[in-house]
């Protein structure tokens, strides 16, 4: 898994360094000092006290190493990612109430105002990039289990093509879904929510955000590349479509690349929206550009969660779908 970790490990410092640098910001902003080391160090420490040691290491080891390694060897190193992952949500959150108490009682002081903020931004940006990684490295390891466990599957029968007209009525029945969430996310947005400004942030002005879209989109899906699970996902696309039954192992492997790629879309726009962020506190002075920057910022975390929503039903089919 060496090469994966230092593949995602690039991509996902690549993304957040143009990130931030079409942001207004450069890369030393999103880089803390003190808490990135000490995020590693905290997170060693519980690793360690967990007895997670030699089953977390063991996912930096080579390929020919890995081939050698057993069902059991491959559980608990999914074990371990999966605590890592949960102790990293647990640190950062840790370490942004702290620092959101110290912002809220310096309030008053604006000398003060930027460095306490950063401080609760770098707490969100550190769990999103090594959240990235993580997913990546356990997406992989998922599939390797599933498929040392598959069992040898009977001959299946070759699924009935769908008609043009069953093809459109899924298509249909999908957009009309998502229509009606956005429908209904829009009226309450515009029935709580009052806008004396002359800017409307949900407009396609703003949502058509060309680097936001690169951000979110072209990253991620290199990412689902590294964890070996492309081709999986849009098999599972298919299958939900066609609404065939599928043997366990097959639903195995196509929620585990749908739940990948929904969780890296989501930590990628978390990532992003954050470098923009922290490149928006660069523009202070001309308040009347806030609202405008921090909509532009927020456009990958928004398409993130759009697709989130749109997977979570996806995900929850194909479990349904399995004999």
């Amino acid at each position: 898994m060496l090469i994966e970790y230092t593949l995602s490990f690039i991509l996902a410092g690549a993304t957040a360094t143009i990130c931030s640098l079409t942001s207004g910001g450069i890369i030393w902003n999103i880089v803390n000092t003190s808490f990135f080391p000490g995020l590693l160090l905290i997170l060693a420490i519980m690793i360690i006290l967990a007895g997670h040691r030699k089953a977390f290491l063991r996912v930096l080891d080579g390929p020919k190493k890995f081939r050698n390694y057993g069902l059991k060897d491959l559980k608990d190193m999914e074990l371990s990612l999966s605590f890592a992952f949960k102790s990293l949500l647990y640190i950062c959150l840790f370490y942004l109430l702290i620092s959101s108490i110290y912002f809220y009682l310096n309030f008053e002081n604006t000398q003060t105002l930027g460095f306490n903020l950063a401080a609760v931004m770098y707490a969100v940006f550190n769990f999103a990039f090594f959240g990235l990684i993580m997913i990546t490295i356990k997406g992989k390891l998922k599939a390797k289990i599933i498929a040392f466990m598959a069992e040898p599957e009977p001959s299946e029968k070759k699924p009935q093509r769908l008609t043009e007209k069953e093809i459109f009525l899924q298509v249909s029945k999908i957009l009309i879904c998502i229509a009606l969430i956005a429908g209904v996310y829009l009226f309450i947005i515009y029935h709580d929510i009052r806008n004396e400004s002359l800017s409307e942030p949900l407009s396609i002005y703003y949502m058509r955000d060309i680097p936001g879209l690169v951000y979110i989109f072209i990253p991620t899906f290199l990412l689902l590349t590294i964890s070996g699970n492309f081709k999986n996902f849009f098999a599972a696309l298919k299958i939900s479509i066609r609404n065939e039954k599928i043997s366990v192992t097959k639903k195995a492997i196509s929620v585990n690349a749908v739940e990948t790629l929904r969780l890296l879309f989501l930590l990628e726009g978390i990532m992003c929206a954050v470098c923009g962020y922290i490149g928006m506190l660069f523009y202070l002075e001309d308040r009347s550009m806030l609202g405008i920057n921090f909509a532009v910022a927020s456009v990958p975390l928004i398409y993130g969660l759009l697709f989130n929503l749109v997977m979570l039903p996806v995900e929850s089919k194909l479990s349904r779908l399995a004999d």
